[in-house]
């Protein structure tokens, strides 16, 4: 009877969440590039929302259907995922409440490694000589002015003066995703090393899965046609090219993504160090136990 609660809870959880981001999906464009200009599609994966300059706006009510089908499944593999894997690889007790913070908090914070990862093109582009033109967070310009924009884009830094394929360039395309990692690293020797309360820990820790995924998933999922962050984000591998372009072999630069992925994971997860320690301290046992035979 409580696996039953637990599960209808969590299919609840998915339906609710499902539905609220098919109806967030009607900010991002699905333009296909043979459009009209004055008729926009909105809605992902599936566009359910036309506009019209020259007319009413209209719903496709299919489309909206799949894509709350589309996104209650999604929804509910992450809240598994979740409640199964990594709650209890990071030491957070699984419960309502404590699935119900991470949902909460996993909007905001993760525009705010969004602005993280545009910010540390900003610095590293300007650092090696090119000039910031513009930079914008979801709906929010932040340069050169700040202000409030119609079109959703997850996130975007124009640097100008840096000629294309250039080791500037390089450094500049790899140091979005380079400063979200190092600001992972940050977070997570400050977790270790103070004792917050467990929502703060929560929080800091929902903020640094963002900083320790954004390699990789930049890495690795442009190559195999997803987007960045599988469905939001940009196309193309871009820490990857601009590692290529600087000059690092692709089997060095993925050996660095998989290690510092891997160290980031063991820093946020004091189960899996003690595991992991356990381990170790056995294997160590065994073969002093072994040659003192």
């Amino acid at each position: 009877m409580r696996f039953q609660t637990v599960s209808l809870r969590l299919l609840l959880m998915a339906i609710v969440c499902g539905i609220l981001a098919s109806l967030g999906t009607a900010t991002i464009s699905s333009e296909t590039g043979m459009d009209l200009p004055e008729i926009k599609h909105y809605g992902y994966p599936l566009p359910w929302l036309v506009t019209d300059l020259n007319g009413p706006t209209d719903y496709i009510s299919v489309n909206l259907a799949l894509d709350v089908v589309f996104w209650i499944t999604v929804s509910l593999i992450a809240l598994i995922f979740l409640q199964k894997i990594a709650f209890p690889s990071l030491g957070i007790q699984v419960s309502r409440k404590s699935i119900l913070l991470p949902m909460i908090l996993f909007i905001p914070f993760g525009l705010v490694m969004a602005f993280v990862h545009e910010f540390g093109h900003a610095v590293w582009g300007t650092a090696v000589g090119g000039t910031l033109t513009y930079m914008k967070i979801a709906y929010l310009e932040i340069f050169p002015r700040l202000a409030l924009t119609r079109e959703f884009q997850l996130g975007l830094t124009g640097i100008n003066g840096l000629s294309h394929g250039s080791v500037a360039y390089g450094l500049t395309l790899l140091g979005g995703s380079m400063t979200t990692n190092i600001g992972s690293w940050i977070l997570g020797a400050f977790l270790l090393k103070t004792g917050l309360n467990i929502k703060a820990q929560v929080g800091l820790k929902i903020l640094g899965i963002f900083g320790i995924l954004d390699l990789p998933f930049y890495t690795v999922f442009p190559q195999i046609g997803l987007c960045h962050w599988v469905f939001l984000g940009g196309r193309e591998p871009e820490p990857l090219n601009g590692a290529r372009i600087i000059g690092v072999p692709d089997l060095a630069f993925y050996l660095i993504v998989a290690l510092s992925t891997l160290g980031l994971i063991l820093l946020y997860s004091r189960t899996l160090r003690e595991n992991l320690s356990t381990r170790i301290r056995g294997f160590l046992s065994k073969e002093t136990t072994v040659r003192n035979r």
